[in-house]
């Protein structure tokens, strides 16, 4: 599946403007368990930047769809229903058609870095923050019921601000 049908089906929509908030490091500790499991040299997708922390009292377990170019961060061990998705990491190598999407307003978007401008969206619980770099669509969508909007600027600018992964 690729990263921008699981979005869509997770039904993101557009929200409300942010505030910027910078974090730098290498991958949040929680990735560990799947570091080996990430293609570094998939020709369909990009690499992958992930966040260099992940801010959150809730033990979260990772899982990888790594031919699909998605990471995710579930509230249970072994579950892949969206109900126990905490976090979703994701890269394309192009932006969808219509992208930023339909109704996209500057006020739901924000720069992460210099010349890296995120836009925001969110929906049934759900939100995410969606941006180019390097000629390739990154992802970061989050449950709001785990992570703050701040946290998730945090995250999105870290991953924006850091190389991709590479072992």
């Amino acid at each position: 599946m690729s990263a921008l049908k699981f979005m869509t089906s997770l039904g993101l929509g557009v929200s409300s403007a942010l505030v910027t908030t910078a974090a730098l490091a290498a991958p949040a500790p929680v990735f560990e368990p799947i570091l080996d499991d990430i293609l570094t040299e998939n020709p369909t997708h990009p690499p992958l930047r992930l966040p260099a922390t992940v801010p959150t009292d809730v033990e979260l377990y990772p899982s990888i769809m790594p031919e699909a170019g998605i990471l995710f961060l579930n509230t249970e061990p072994g579950c892949e229903e969206i109900e126990c998705t905490a976090l979703v990491v994701a890269a394309e190598s192009e932006a969808p058609p219509l992208w930023p999407f339909i109704g996209a307003h500057p006020s739901q978007s924000l720069e992460l870095v210099d010349g890296v401008q995120a836009h925001f969206w969110e929906r049934g619980g759900m939100a995410s923050l969606q941006w180019m770099q390097d000629d390739s669509l990154y992802v970061l969508s989050y449950r709001q019921a785990i992570f703050s909007p701040e946290a998730a600027i945090a995250m999105a600018t870290s991953m924006a601000t850091e190389p991709p992964y590479s072992p």
